[in-house]
């Protein structure tokens, strides 16, 4: 029974840790749409680069921090998971707005 309490508590830390990063994404970012909209702007495109960067410290630090505290690498996992697929999801889309030159909503 112990055991299989143990997992269910990693599954949620796991899913807690990515959860944790989108929450930082939603509310440092735009949307990726957003970002593909306006990245061709190379001052919008630097912004973007910024509030990246930031949300991949803050999730990873408070996961960390989560994962020392439990003394389990769950949420940071969950967060590292979470971490490397946004940054290639918004790194993409700065790409497509600089290979397209878009800058404004139309």
């Amino acid at each position: 029974m112990m055991a299989s309490r143990q997992r269910s508590v990693s599954a949620v830390l796991f899913m807690v840790g990515g959860m944790y990063t989108l929450d930082a994404y939603s509310a440092l970012n735009s949307s990726p749409w957003t970002a593909e909209s306006f990245g061709g702007d190379p001052d919008k495109l630097a912004s973007l680069k910024e509030y990246v960067r930031h949300a991949i410290v803050f999730s990873l630090g408070f996961t960390l921090a989560a994962s020392v505290i439990d003394g389990s690498l769950w949420p940071i996992t969950g967060s590292a998971i979470a971490n490397a697929y946004l940054w290639w999801l918004y790194n993409r889309a700065a790409q497509r707005a600089v290979e397209r030159g878009s800058t404004t909503w139309s």
